[in-house]
């Protein structure tokens, strides 16, 4: 396991997230170590500062804008004197209409604006990390158009005019400690067209966007602490509040940094502290692997010499023992770093031999991702950190790895599975858009009209080896193979299957294929219905073999994402309920054939995760479970939505139900949305590994020669066969073999020609497409696929002419010399090139040494007989590069 804390330790479940106490007592929100303001606290940069207000007073329901001028002071509202620390003030939380404190900002701070920068020093209550919430607001009470910043889950910064939906997030890429002061910085650079959110000075979150400040026509009521939906107040304190109206510059953001943790020096060594605290021991089972950042606040540094850090501070290089042996025993020196302040410690580290070929060994994740920003409803693969389920990194660096351009042109709910029988891997997905795409017209609009007069079709991929994909096709489970309709059903999404070894009746196996969809009685669809889970049955995704199964779930009001594990002769299944309350929960069956709806299924648990969305049931689905190698501990994900994505559960008992996850060193990239995991073998982790490349070692591959004519067999034997990639994550280089295009090669014309090839890695899938006019509207015509992200290198063909073949001609004929018959041969060189040539009869050879173009020249053979038969004679003629053979007849003669 590599990176990870080795089992049973791994990370601390527990039934619920940390949560505040129900009554709010001020007294608990104030500063862990009173230290007032640093006596000379470094500056801000001041340049373009519209405001600054700094909490620093004893008293007052008033701040002045250090900046004076026409900005007024900010109101503090419900304030009261207690509310002051002397370093901040306190932000008491509560219900959006209840007596908790924030603060009202003067109007207009940024109207006409086109950039701003909205810096903060903060520190939240554990209770925020699970609650919708505004730590600041730029705009008034509409849920339409707000610029806002937010520390719920992974924190971020958005805008948006077109409400929670049209939102541009520039996200955290792990959640914020509770408890701690921290400096947020969201700046949004009109000119550049981005937005982009920084923790402590640093970058962690950018994504492009159109909106300005000015976008937000109505900023009638600018906050920190309430948003203008009815989430609760901001829970927790403020230091310093600035608005410019400039983007500034990444170091200006770090100096904002610097000058506010003067502030609260004295609490980040022991907010140092707490994160180092929460490492754990180390398992290293791979050469190279990247180490538990804990959020990005702790690097590590090695004193053995068999353990090298690169200087990232968080990739090691190890010499592992070899296969067989036991492992080796070290350690590393984990440093946490909180605003400057640093803390360290010696952590245990255990390292392992490589795993066998065939010994179960990591993780494969398919995924999407949601961004109302982008197009983003694509197919994404992550690949697990050695064999550690809790640690994952994005394969293609980030980006995606197939797309689809028929149907909808979207892709959302994939699910990865595989068929033992043929050796083939499997996505399967659903066929939806959202963001872009076909959203209806008139009174049935988005949800209503995809649900209804949406896709019953699933994209469908395969691949017999994880990296390289087929292009997309589709299945409709609204059709049988003889194309007749067995049902009436709207939009087929959020499919997953399972394989059924014995499924058919002479013992071949089939997959158990069950997704979500509303039933209908009417072909229009226009009747009251609600969503069921249903199933049919394919080995292999094709219309052809695909049958339609009927209702899987049926719960009388709708049922989504279901998800199975199976386990000692036990079918477990987890379903998204969304009608009677119970979110996430799961049944059990020891039915074999619990596809069939005389299977009785029993209930486990209910309201599964819901923790993770603020104690929410709807607030997590799309689950996904997979079981850790080698141990009974099973996963369970849980999609946080809208945007949030996978959160751990646990379990080492099927049967007792969920508990969260709470494993501080768990990562995994923002938005990661509901998707399937696979075990991988040690073989296909490391081919999966080594095909993840981020480009060529060497783009030009050389020179070839092939001759005039020559057709692709010939020219690609002649091309190298591979090209050596750079590999993500810092793994070094490996070979991967090339596909060459001979396309602009004219085999029939000498001459050099520029040819190109794609190295086959996980980015050369077809995952993007382009339509008429390089349109990529849902409905654009001439959709054609092909890859953004493909590693492309070049070579040489060089045509080489024809060389001028020898061309001679041969005349033969008979004398009588001194009683005995003698074979004449003359030689005329008939072509281009000098030859030389071998006369062959019968009766001996002659060998001309040199014949220039044009020339000729004779031999004579004596037969030494006075009769001979009728006969001929032969001629080759040899050039530089090639030959040629000519013959000649000559008749009976005798000499008498």
């Amino acid at each position: 396991m590599t990176g990870h804390t080795a089992p049973p330790s791994r990370g601390r479940p527990r039934a619920g997230l940390a949560a505040a106490a129900s009554t709010v007592l001020v007294a608990a929100l104030l500063p862990l170590t009173a230290t007032g303001v640093a006596a000379e606290p470094l500056e801000a940069p001041r340049a373009g500062l519209v405001a600054e207000y700094v909490f620093d007073q004893p008293s007052g329901d008033t701040v002045p804008s250090t900046t004076g001028g026409t900005v007024g002071a900010a109101t503090v509202v419900n304030g009261t004197d207690e509310l002051w620390t002397g370093s901040s003030l306190v932000l008491s939380g509560g219900a959006r209409s209840g007596p908790g404190s924030w603060v009202h900002l003067p109007d207009e701070l940024l109207v006409d604006r086109s950039s701003a920068t909205v810096t903060i020093e903060t520190r939240f209550d554990a209770s925020m990390k699970s609650s919708w919430n505004f730590l600041w607001n730029i705009g008034s009470d509409s849920t339409t158009q707000y610029y806002f910043a937010s520390v719920r889950d992974a924190a971020r910064t958005a805008i948006t005019t077109g409400g929670g939906g049209g939102e541009a997030n520039a996200r955290a890429g792990s959640p914020l400690d509770a408890d701690r002061w921290y400096s947020l910085t969201s700046v949004l650079d009109g000119e550049a067209g981005r937005l982009t959110f920084y923790v402590d000075g640093e970058p962690v979150g950018s994504t492009a966007t159109t909106l300005t400040p000015a976008s937000i026509t109505d900023q009638s009521l600018s906050t920190i602490g309430r948003a203008p939906y009815d989430d609760p107040l901001y829970r927790g304190e403020v230091s310093t509040f600035r608005v410019y109206d400039r983007a500034l510059s990444p170091a200006e953001v770090a100096a904002v940094s610097t000058a506010d943790a003067a502030i609260h020096a004295s609490t980040h060594e022991a907010a140092a502290q707490a994160v180092l605290d929460r490492v754990t021991p180390v398992t290293i089972d791979e050469p190279v692997t990247t180490l538990p950042g804990y959020g990005g606040r702790v690097t590590w540094t090695s004193a053995d010499p068999a353990l090298v850090v690169d200087e990232d501070g968080v990739t090691v290089t190890a010499e592992q023992p070899p296969a067989g042996a036991d492992p080796i025993s070290t350690s590393l020196t984990a440093t946490a770093t909180v605003r400057g302040a640093q803390v360290t410690e010696e952590v245990p580290v255990t390292v392992h031999a490589n795993p066998a070929a065939d010994e179960p060994f990591g993780y494969a994740m398919v995924h999407f991702i949601e961004d109302s920003a982008g197009y983003a409803e694509k197919i994404y693969l992550d690949v697990s950190r050695g064999n550690d389920p809790e640690q994952w990194d994005p394969l293609n660096g980030g980006e995606p790895v197939l797309a689809s351009h028929l149907g909808t042109t979207g892709v959302r709910d994939p699910y990865l599975t595989y068929n033992p029988e043929t050796g083939t891997y499997y996505v399967i997905a659903t066929d939806l858009r959202v963001f872009g795409g076909d959203r209806g017209t008139g009174s049935c609009v988005e949800w209503c009209h995809w649900s209804s007069q949406g896709s019953t079709k699933l994209n469908v991929w395969e691949s017999p080896d994880l990296i390289t994909w087929s292009e997309v096709r589709q299945v409709d489970v609204a059709l049988d193979a003889d194309g007749t309709t067995p049902a009436e059903l709207g939009m087929a999404w959020a499919p997953e299957a399972t394989w059924v070894e014995d499924y058919y009746p002479d013992g071949s196996g089939a997959f158990v294929l069950y997704w979500s969809s509303n039933v209908y009685t009417d072909p229009e669809h226009t009747g009251p219905t609600y969503s069921r889970v249903l199933w049919g049955a394919t080995p292999d995704f094709t219309q052809e073999t695909y049958e339609y199964g009927g209702v899987f779930i049926d719960e009388g009001g709708n049922t989504i994402d279901t998800t199975i594990t199976q386990h000692e002769g036990t079918t477990y299944r987890v379903t998204k309920d969304n009608s009677d309350g119970k979110g996430l929960y799961m049944e059990s069956t020891t039915d074999p054939r619990w596809w069939e709806p005389s299977a009785s299924w029993s209930t486990i648990q209910t309201t599964i995760g819901a923790s993770w969305a603020g104690d929410d049931p709807g607030g997590v689905e799309g689950p996904a479970i997979f079981k850790a190698h080698g141990e009974d501990r099973w996963y369970l994900y849980v999609d946080v939505i809208p945007t949030t994505g996978y959160r751990p559960m646990v379990t080492t008992d099927l049967d007792a139900g969920w508990t969260v996850l709470d494993s501080p060193g768990f990562f995994m990239a923002p938005s990661t949305k509901h998707g399937g995991i696979i075990p991988l073998t040690g073989e296909l982790y490391a081919n999966l590994r080594a095909a993840d490349a981020t480009g060529a070692v060497t783009t030009d591959l050389g020179s070839i020669e092939v001759a005039e004519h020559a057709d692709d067999d010939v020219i690609r034997a002649a091309l190298p066969g591979s090209a050596e990639v750079t590999l993500a994550y810092g793994r070094g280089t490996a070979e991967r073999p090339v596909d060459w295009d001979l396309t602009t090669v004219d085999r029939t014309t000498a001459g050099s020609y520029r040819v190109t090839g794609t190295a086959r890695t996980i980015g050369a899938n077809l995952n993007q497409w382009v339509g008429a006019g390089g349109s990529t509207a849902w409905d654009a015509p001439d959709r054609e696929p092909y890859s953004s992200t493909a590693v492309v290198v070049e070579a040489e063909v060089v045509v080489v002419a024809d060389a001028a073949a020898p061309d001679v001609g041969v005349v033969a004929q008979t004398r009588c010399v001194a009683g005995s018959v003698v074979l004449a041969v003359r030689v005329t060189n008939e072509g281009e090139v000098p030859v030389s040539a071998t006369v062959t009869t019968d009766h001996g050879a002659r060998t001309i040494g040199s014949l220039e173009a044009g020339r000729s020249a004779s031999v004579a053979v004596s037969t030494r007989q006075a009769s001979i038969e009728a006969g001929a004679v032969t001629v080759t003629a040899e050039a530089e590069v090639a030959t040629a053979t000519s013959t000649a007849a000559y008749g009976a003669a005798r000499c008498d």
